[in-house]
């Protein structure tokens, strides 16, 4: 994503993204002319169109004004880097972690490091995991999160938090399965809200394993 990019820019990038025409994304409120000359910055939308604009493309205002990307789709992010680091596939759990590590939002930022400290581990890079444990110990301490504070001290330790009696395999991998082809089907959608609810249920089936 550049980032010197004007809305009309950002505009035309998502809509290609979403694979969605002009007429799709103009509908009955306003011409596909129209929105044509907006993303080549011929014209500046209301806030009302923008608005619309935003809703048909699955994003937020903030995000087509601004380029910060909307809150699910750091907690989406966080999600799937959670997912693939309980499959064991730390390496994509760093890529996928990325939109979130650099959050200052709590606890989501937090949680995000953790996780990346945890799959850091997992790779073997002990020192860099060492100095974000470091700097994320005095954010949790100042919100006195026990519960943070106690998945740290496993993940310094190479362990993972227990959830009690463990599911079996077979009870689990089906479920899983099924929860990741829906999130990727509502992704396909733009329905982030949707994606974002399958992706933490499967975190928590494979997290109960």
């Amino acid at each position: 994503m550049p980032q010197d990019e004007t809305l009309g820019e950002r505009i035309h990038r998502v809509r290609q993204e979403r694979g969605m025409s002009l007429a799709k994304v103009s509908g009955p409120d306003f011409s596909r002319a129209f929105l044509h000359q907006v993303e080549h910055g011929q014209s500046q939308p209301s806030t009302r169109v923008l608005r619309v604009i935003a809703g048909r493309l699955g994003t937020e205002v903030d995000y087509l004004l601004e380029g910060r990307l909307p809150g699910v789709e750091r907690e989406l992010a966080l999600e799937k880097g959670r997912v693939l680091l309980a499959q064991g596939d730390a390496r994509r759990a760093l890529v996928a972690l990325r939109p979130a590590v650099d959050s200052t939002e709590w606890p989501l930022g937090t949680d995000a490091r953790l996780t990346h400290a945890e799959a850091l581990r997992a790779l073997e890079r002990d020192a860099e995991a060492r100095e974000i444990l470091a700097r994320e110990k005095e954010i949790i301490s100042s919100h006195r999160d026990r519960h943070r504070l106690q998945r740290l001290r496993l993940i310094e330790k190479g362990e993972r938090l227990g959830f009690g009696k463990g599911l079996g395999e077979e009870a689990v991998e089906p479920a899983v399965k099924a929860h990741l082809r829906l999130a990727d089907q509502a992704q396909r959608n733009a329905n982030s809200h949707d994606a974002l609810e399958h992706y933490r249920a499967a975190r928590v089936l494979l997290e109960a394993r």
